[in-house]
């Protein structure tokens, strides 16, 4: 597991156009997560996104879709400095996680220094090998009541470098009222202080209160809602005179 810090503001990336991790840079974020589970996003594009976050300063996740060889083993070698796995209930899920994304004997993720991650097969194998054990990062996401409940054994695989809460999964399944949820996610957060686990979650205009709990980093937003609301209020504001 990497003890490096956390960078602590980011954003998904769900449009399959490189020039929203660019423009993200420039809006002063410190990471992106490209979102290979619900955005639109071939291959190749994901690549050309890692490839500019890392030039433009960013940090640069991948949020995959599953735990497949073919999920993980893509982004990874074309040089993501981590992954954010989705539907993680409980330690044996995210044991799973660890052993797609660590090389052995972490894991079995397969290893090639033929990609960006290997510097196009400059880097030594053994180099490889303790980068991808060593400083990739891998978030593993919370997203029902069981997972919550379970998040002191889930944050203390080792392999894992930190819990993500998803609050709009957890709504959708956690089959709860909203103080009832509301409930459970702050005696998870306590869970994770208490074993200094890293935590994060997404921010809706509260990133500092979360900030002030104990969160280590926050997905502000995605790029399509930030277009949509920015698109939104500059119409609002040119038919605004004369209502």
């Amino acid at each position: 597991m990497t003890t490096r810090p956390f960078p602590r503001l980011g954003a998904w990336v769900k449009l399959p156009a490189p020039e929203s991790v660019e423009l993200l840079a420039l809006a002063g974020f410190d990471f992106v997560v490209v979102d290979l589970e619900h955005g639109a996003i071939d291959t190749r594009t994901t690549s050309t996104m890692i490839a500019l976050a890392r030039g433009c300063g960013l940090t640069p996740f991948v949020r995959v879709a599953g735990t497949t060889a073919r999920d993980v083993q893509v982004p990874l070698d074309a040089g993501a400095a981590g992954l954010f796995v989705p539907q993680v209930d409980n330690a044996a899920a995210a044991r799973e996680a660890v052993r797609v994304t660590r090389f052995p004997p972490l894991g079995r993720r397969g290893a090639s220094t033929s990609g960006r991650a290997g510097r196009w097969g400059l880097a030594e194998l053994a180099d490889h090998v303790r980068s991808g054990n060593d400083e990739v990062r891998l978030v593993v996401q919370v997203e029902s009541a069981g997972a919550l409940s379970s998040m002191a054994e889930i944050g203390e695989v080792p392999g894992v470098d930190a819990v993500f809460i998803d609050p709009t999964d957890l709504a959708v399944s956690g089959g709860l009222p909203e103080n009832g949820l509301a409930e459970l996610v702050a005696a998870a957060e306590r869970r994770c202080a208490d074993h200094h686990i890293t935590l994060g979650t997404t921010a809706s205009g509260d990133a500092p209160d979360l900030l002030g709990r104990g969160y280590d980093f926050l997905v502000l937003g995605a790029d399509t809602t930030m277009l949509r609301q920015g698109a939104r209020a500059l119409v609002d504001g040119a038919t605004a005179v004369g209502r």
